[in-house]
């Protein structure tokens, strides 16, 4: 058995399809005479609705991926199917139709989202074709869950999080999650055993409870199915399909031990399975600024980090007005604030103490907190890479730059 690699083709309608035949036949000769045993996941992929369309199947790939540049007008292409990948990629180009250029236009952007990618040039006499392989195994799983928008990933991307935490990604069809909410959504049961143990408010009509609960469940299954403990959702996607939104959810998993992620928000991922192993991370929106402090916002937070479980109230989702959002009055006193750059290689981290929370503001998502930083909000705000922040609760600044270090990050204090 030959040496395994993986296949995608991309091509410009605008060059001959007899043309683009008969260079990917001629690619193809070039790596099985080199050894290789090709499987070939697409071919050619000629707009961006085709990259889109088979992302899923980049996400399987175990062995390298080459890309093949058949022709000019690729890059684009190229980066779009990439972006998508746990293994290896190499771009491969040829002396003929600006292949090459594409290439090397597909590398720097690539290199623009962190990834680590290289450009093979092929041909006869130019050399040994080799691709390299996987170092190591992966040390965990994340799941992305439903559908998302297409320029989601265009700061930080899937395989970004692979290479840079080792973290294989693997994806959930929106198709596959409704079909366990629809299983789950009639069983009585869920809302009558959540409401026997919740002490807080319930300001949200029980048939949107039960809703939450159902896609919670069904979110808790295919993560199971998937083998993994840490995802991440396109909320706005979900609430455009079927009208619930995954606060309620996400909060309810942090307390299971799965770490969930909003937005689909790998930048926050990356912090969040960073220190997961020190606290229950609370991901916020950035949403205002003080004196000496700033305000957090967002409606998923984790019930354990509440100050007083009759205290956490179920209220409805702050933009859409529909479904359940978490209120949780968070655990006062020393806290770090952390975030990191788009290629996963930069943390920022800042020490601070949570002074008020609950700040009952209708105008921002529903958990909220007045963060006081020990350093000037300009200074953190005026290098802070994102609209996002992770907070650490009871975690010292000292060990969540320790956690940070541990996975790779080059941590700067703010």
């Amino acid at each position: 058995m030959g040496k395994r690699v993986c296949v995608v083709a991309v091509g410009s309608p605008i060059h001959p399809q007899m043309q683009r035949t008969a260079i990917l036949k001629k690619l193809l000769s070039l790596f099985e005479g080199a050894g290789f045993e090709v499987d070939m996941i697409a071919e050619p992929v000629l707009s961006f609705e085709e990259a889109w369309a088979v992302r899923r199947k980049v996400l399987e790939v175990e062995e390298p991926l080459a890309i093949l540049h058949l022709t000019g007008g690729t890059s684009k292409l190229a980066v779009e199917v990439a972006k998508w990948c746990n293994a290896p990629v190499t771009l491969v180009a040829h002396r003929e139709n600006n292949s090459l250029p594409s290439s090397l236009e597909a590398l720097a952007r690539l290199k623009r989202l962190g990834l680590d990618v290289e450009v093979k040039f092929v041909g006869p006499g130019v050399g040994p074709i080799e691709f390299r392989r996987r170092e190591r195994g992966f040390e965990g799983c994340a799941a992305m869950l439903g559908e998302v928008s297409p320029r989601t990933f265009d700061v930080t991307c899937p395989a970004t999080l692979a290479q840079r935490l080792n973290i294989r990604v693997k994806h959930v069809t929106q198709e596959e999650l409704e079909r366990y909410v629809e299983k789950h959504k009639g069983d009585t049961e869920l809302i009558s055993d959540f409401l026997s143990r919740f002490r807080g408010e319930v300001g949200v009509p029980h048939q949107e409870l039960q809703m939450s609960l159902a896609l919670k469940e069904a979110i808790n299954e295919v993560l199971e199915k998937a083998k993994c403990d840490v995802f991440t959702v396109d909320c706005f996607e979900v609430i455009k399909r079927i009208s619930v939104t995954p606060c309620l959810a996400i909060s309810l998993l942090f307390e299971e031990g799965v770490v969930g992620v909003c937005e689909a928000d790998i930048q926050a991922m990356a912090c969040m399975i960073a220190i997961k192993g020190l606290a229950t991370p609370f991901m916020g929106n950035v949403v205002a600024v003080g004196e000496d402090s700033l305000t957090l916002a967002h409606c998923t937070a984790a019930m354990n980090l509440a100050s007083s479980r009759s205290g956490v109230k179920l209220k409805s989702h702050f933009e859409t007005g529909k479904s359940v959002a978490v209120d949780v009055p968070l655990r006062l006193g020393e806290a770090t604030m952390i975030s990191c750059d788009h290629r996963l290689r930069e943390a920022y981290a800042v020490e601070c103490s949570v002074e008020r929370s609950q700040l009952e503001d209708k105008n921002m998502c529903r958990t909220q907190a007045l963060v006081r930083l020990k350093s000037r909000p300009s200074k953190v705000l005026a290098t802070w890479p994102s609209g996002h922040a992770v907070l650490a609760i009871g975690v010292r600044l000292s060990e969540a730059k320790r956690a940070l270090t541990e996975k790779g990050f080059e941590v700067e204090e703010l």
